[in-house]
């Protein structure tokens, strides 16, 4: 009985005899990123509440979270109810919580932060290359691989353009892979399970990214917002369900990206506008938990009552190539330093 056989039908064995099948491999996997982008804009400050600061309720006295249901995680600030999945990977220290994270001198467009986002260029060019294809075409192991990266639930490459073998996959719910593990029947959750099943098939992919979508919250945010960050959250929890009984997941990182944040305020439609900083998620076995960056403050808005960034974006993906893909971030990145302490060796 192969590994896929096994993972795919075999619902009712003990998840102990993926042992078995991971010490008959050949040889070791690469590493895995995943990256989870958040389109449209995710609301950090009701991702992360500061749920004993009364300017949060002053700014936002219909759309922030009721104190009685958040999940506290350090003095003064929570979690959103709806990421208690995610609590079993905090407890672990394997969730990294970025906060006040940014772009100075970049766009409140969709479209054009976006750019930005995946290129890590704030030169307005066509055709630009991914920030994270520049960073594998320097990576010896992922520049000779059959499939470099997967993406499921997008029709755009974004961070991997210019890979030469990037390699969209069908939008297909995998049953098996899929209730056996927990993954949501969802957008994401179907992502997910279907690039899980993808990697038993043997693919030597080092990226996979996904989407969702919807994060774009103008009008009624908490009765939006809540779904979302439940699907984010389920699907992150049988994600690494998954990967640990491939015996992956100590080898795996995950992150979490949006274009932009949210305004401080809420509008008159119980919403929240465009903004700067926003959070990144990251999860995996060599995360090193905890809370990184510095937290929004109400004393640091622009002058439109956005946050003002306090961690620039591209040092995470600084970290990101340093860290875990082993090239240096200089050629792929320019001059923006690491993030430092995010990753275990």
């Amino acid at each position: 009985m192969d590994r896929r056989h096994f993972l795919l039908t075999a619902g009712s064995a003990s998840l102990a005899l993926a042992s078995e099948l991971r010490a008959s491999e050949p040889a070791p996997a690469p590493r895995l990123l995943f990256l989870i982008d958040l389109v449209g804009g995710n609301d950090a400050l009701n991702t992360l509440a500061p749920h004993t600061d009364p300017a949060y309720y002053r700014a936002r006295p219909t759309i922030a979270l009721d104190r009685r249901t958040v999940l506290p995680i350090a003095p003064g600030q929570a979690l959103h109810p709806s990421l208690r999945p995610l609590m079993p990977m905090w407890e672990a220290g394997e969730l990294a919580l970025v906060q006040g994270v940014g772009c100075t001198g970049g766009s409140v467009s969709h479209h054009r932060a976006t750019e930005i986002l995946d290129s890590a260029l704030l030169e307005d060019a066509p055709l630009q290359t991914g920030w994270l294809a520049r960073c594998l075409s320097l990576h010896d192991g992922v520049r000779h691989a059959a499939t470099q990266a997967l993406t499921v639930s997008s029709d755009l490459p974004g961070p991997v353009h210019g890979l030469p073998r990037c390699r969209r996959l069908a939008d297909e719910y995998p049953e098996n892979i899929a209730g056996r593990f927990g993954f949501p029947p969802d957008v994401l959750g179907c992502a997910l399970a279907q690039a899980c099943a993808e990697l038993l098939t043997g693919s030597d992919a080092a990226v996979v990214r996904v989407a969702l979508d919807g994060f774009d919250t103008h009008e009624n945010q908490p009765s939006a917002h809540a779904p979302l960050l439940a699907s984010l959250a389920a699907s992150m929890s049988a994600l690494r369900s998954a990967l640990s009984a491939m015996g992956r997941w100590r080898d795996t990182l995950v992150l979490t990206r949006s274009e932009f944040g949210r305004l401080a305020h809420e509008n008159l439609s119980a919403g929240t506008d465009h903004g700067n900083a926003g959070i990144q998620l990251l999860t995996g076995g060599r995360v090193v938990g905890g809370l990184h960056g510095r937290t929004l403050s109400f004393d640091a808005l622009d002058a439109r009552g956005a946050f003002v960034p306090a961690v620039d974006f591209r040092s995470v993906y600084a970290s990101i190539s340093r860290d875990w893909l082993g090239v240096s971030p200089i050629a792929a990145l320019a001059a923006t330093p690491p993030l430092p302490g995010l990753l275990h060796a």
